[in-house]
């Protein structure tokens, strides 16, 4: 797999992190999509989770590329991940309901650990 297609997912959870951050240090409320206001408290807990599974995940893919076994099913697991911790961040921000944050949180953290699983197999068993 290519550096940039194995990056790409990193590159946009860190693009999340800092909009986070700027959220989070923001003085006032802000006005998103359809009118639903961005609360400072939700931006700092949806900031306070990019500490947790995100930094397993900035591992694995340092440690992926590093061992030359980032490859296709990697590069998927690693989409997966990204985008359910963007709607993860999502769901903390708007604090609308819809799809619990805590599901979220459980199935990116599942698919995190197959993704490790998968990675440690492979190590292990010198594939």
């Amino acid at each position: 797999m290519s550096y940039p297609l194995v990056l790409t997912p990193l590159f946009v959870l860190v693009a999340l992190a800092f909009l986070l951050m700027l959220c989070a240090g923001s003085r006032s409320g802000a006005v998103g999509e359809r009118g639903a206001a961005v609360s400072q408290s939700g931006c700092a807990a949806a900031l306070q989770e990019q500490y947790g599974l995100p930094v397993l995940f900035y591992v694995l893919t340092v440690l992926s590329l590093a061992t030359r076994h980032a490859d296709l099913i990697f590069v998927l697991l690693a989409f997966v991940f990204v985008a359910l911790r963007v709607l993860h961040a999502l769901a903390l921000v708007s604090g609308r309901g819809g799809t619990s944050p805590a599901m979220l949180h459980v199935a990116s953290a599942l698919v995190l650990a197959v993704a490790w699983g998968v990675f440690a197999v492979r190590i292990l068993l010198g594939f």
